[in-house]
C-alpha cells in the first residue's frame, strides 16, 4: 500500500507523457524515483541523466554502470556526463558540493524538458541543521524547496526509512556511496549521529518538523512578497533610495537589498548584507562587494560601481641603481662604514635598509600584480593584496603603493617592508636605503 501511495504521489507533479529528465545516480533515493515514474500509468517519456563525478575511483564507474544496465534492461534512455569534479572545483574555487550540484544542474538543463530530483524529507532535515549550524536567515530553514523553475522533487516528503522500504517492497537493488559513511563531511555527522539521536526521542520527528518547515515557508513567502514590493517603491534607476529604504524594518531591508542584489548578479552573503545595511544607516560611505565592485552612496542613493581597473606602472632602475628617486622617495646604494653618514646627510625621513648584495638580477619598482607575494619579518609569506587589507589601505593607496621588484619576486613594499631573504645582517657589506619626503 505505501509504494502504491508514493507512485500517486510522484505522478501527480507530471502531465499524461510528459518527458522527464531524471536525476539518478543509482543510490536508494534515486532509484525509487526511477521505479515509481516507469510504474505510474501515465506513460512518461523517461530520460535517465547521470553525472559521474570521477570522486571514488573504481566505485563512481560501478554507479555509471549500474545505472546504465538498469536503463537497458527497462528499455530506458540513458545519458551519461563523465566530468574530473576535482579539477573543476579546484579551478573555480569553490567546495566540491557547490562544483558537483552546478555541473548536475548545468548537464540536466542541456537535455531539456523537466527535471526530477530524488531529494527526500530526510535530505530537508539534515540541510535545515546544517544551515543551523552555518548561520542562516528564514529563508535557509525552509530549506529545499519541493519545486523550483524546472526542477520537481517529487519525493521530498518522505524519509529515507519510507524510501528504503519501497526499496524491499519491490525488491529494488540499489548502489551506497561510500563518503556518506565518512564523518569528515558536516552533513554526514548530522545525518549518523544528530538526526539518529533526535528519533530516539521522538520517531516522528522529521514528520512533525516537516510541519514547521511548512509554517515557516508560509512566513517567508509573506515577507518575500511584502519586501519586493518594497523593492519596487525605493528603487531608482539603478539604486535604492535610503529616505525609503531607511524608514523599513530591518527584516524587510535585509530582504531588499537581497533582490537588489539578485537584480545585479552580485553573490549574497549574510555577511555582505550586514555591511551594506551598515552605510545604509549612516547615509554615506562605500562598501566592496564581490566581483571587483562597490556598494557606494551619492546623493542619498545606494548605487553598485564597477572597480575601476588597475593602472598598472613599471620603472626599470637597473642603470641608476646606485641612486634614483620616485615621486617623494629617495633610494640610494652606501656601504655600512658610511650608513651614519648618509643618514645624518640625506635630509628625507628614513624608512628602510636593505641588504644590497642580495637583491638577484634586474630590479623594477612598480605597483601590485594579482600573484605578488612577500614575506615579512615574523610573519608567513602572504600575498601583497593580503597584506594591504589586513593593514585597511585604501583603494587608492592599493593601486599606487611602490614595491620593489627584483628576479625572485617583491622585496620591499612601502608601508609594510622588506622581505626577509633581503633583511641586513652581520655579514652585509653594502645597504640600500631608502628614505621618504614629507610635504
Amino acid at each position: 500500500m505505501k509504494s502504491k501511495f508514493i507512485i500517486e504521489k510522484v505522478e501527480s507533479f507530471f502531465n499524461i507523457g510528459e518527458q522527464i529528465v531524471v536525476a539518478v545516480s543509482g543510490g536508494a533515493d534515486s532509484m525509487v524515483l526511477l521505479h515509481s515514474l516507469k510504474s505510474s500509468k501515465k506513460n512518461f517519456n523517461l530520460i535517465v541523466a547521470h553525472l559521474n563525478h570521477n570522486l571514488r575511483g573504481q566505485e563512481s564507474k560501478r554507479d555509471e554502470e549500474f545505472v546504465k544496465k538498469f536503463c537497458r534492461e527497462n528499455d530506458i534512455l540513458f545519458i551519461c556526463k563523465s566530468l574530473d569534479i576535482a579539477k573543476i572545483a579546484k579551478e573555480e574555487k569553490i567546495s566540491l558540493e557547490e562544483c558537483g550540484r552546478n555541473k548536475r544542474y548545468e548537464f540536466f538543463n542541456e537535455i531539456g524538458g523537466r527535471i526530477a530530483t530524488a531529494h527526500t524529507l530526510s535530505d530537508v532535515v539534515e540541510t535545515f541543521f546544517l544551515n543551523i549550524l552555518r548561520g542562516t536567515a528564514l529563508k535557509g530553514l525552509v530549506s529545499i524547496p519541493q519545486k523550483r523553475g524546472k526542477i520537481v522533487r517529487p519525493i521530498l516528503q518522505f524519509t529515507r526509512d519510507e524510501i528504503e522500504n519501497y526499496c524491499k517492497e519491490n525488491k529494488i537493488c540499489y548502489v551506497n556511496d561510500s563518503t556518506n559513511f565518512e564523518e569528515k563531511f558536516l552533513r554526514n555527522k548530522i545525518r549518523l549521529n544528530v538526526i539518529p539521536a533526535i528519533k530516539k526521542i521522538d520517531g516522528f520527528f522529521e514528520k512533525n518538523l516537516l510541519k514547521t518547515l511548512n509554517y515557516i515557508k508560509l512566513d517567508e513567502n509573506f515577507l518575500s512578497e511584502f519586501a519586493l514590493k518594497k523593492f519596487h517603491e525605493t528603487k531608482f534607476n539603478e539604486g535604492i533610495i535610503l529616505k525609503k529604504f531607511n524608514i523599513l524594518e530591518e527584516a524587510i531591508k535585509l530582504r531588499v537589498l537581497e533582490k537588489f542584489f539578485k537584480l545585479k548578479k552580485i553573490p549574497i552573503s549574510s555577511n555582505l548584507l550586514l555591511r551594506v545595511l551598515a552605510i545604509c544607516s549612516k547615509g554615506f560611505g562605500k562598501q566592496s562587494i564581490p566581483q571587483r565592485k562597490f556598494a557606494v552612496i551619492k546623493r542619498g542613493i545606494l548605487y553598485i560601481e564597477e572597480e575601476k581597473k588597475l593602472k598598472e606602472f613599471e620603472i626599470l632602475i637597473n642603470e641608476q641603481f646606485n641612486s634614483f628617486t620616485y615621486k617623494n622617495l629617495y633610494f640610494m646604494k652606501c656601504d655600512v662604514k658610511n650608513y651614519k653618514y648618509f643618514l645624518n646627510k640625506v635630509n628625507y625621513l628614513f624608512l628602510f635598509k636593505i641588504d644590497y648584495d642580495k637583491i638577484v638580477g634586474n630590479v623594477c619598482l612598480r605597483n601590485k600584480r594579482a600573484k605578488d607575494k612577500i614575506k615579512l619579518l615574523n610573519r608567513p609569506t602572504k600575498t601583497v593584496k593580503a597584506i594591504m587589507r589586513e593593514n585597511r589601505f585604501s583603494y587608492k593607496n592599493r593601486n599606487e603603493t611602490v614595491l620593489l621588484v627584483d628576479d625572485v619576486g617583491v622585496f620591499w613594499m612601502f608601508g609594510a617592508g622588506a622581505d626577509v631573504r633581503v633583511l641586513p645582517n652581520s655579514s652585509t657589506k653594502n645597504l640600500f636605503l631608502i628614505f621618504e619626503k614629507l610635504n
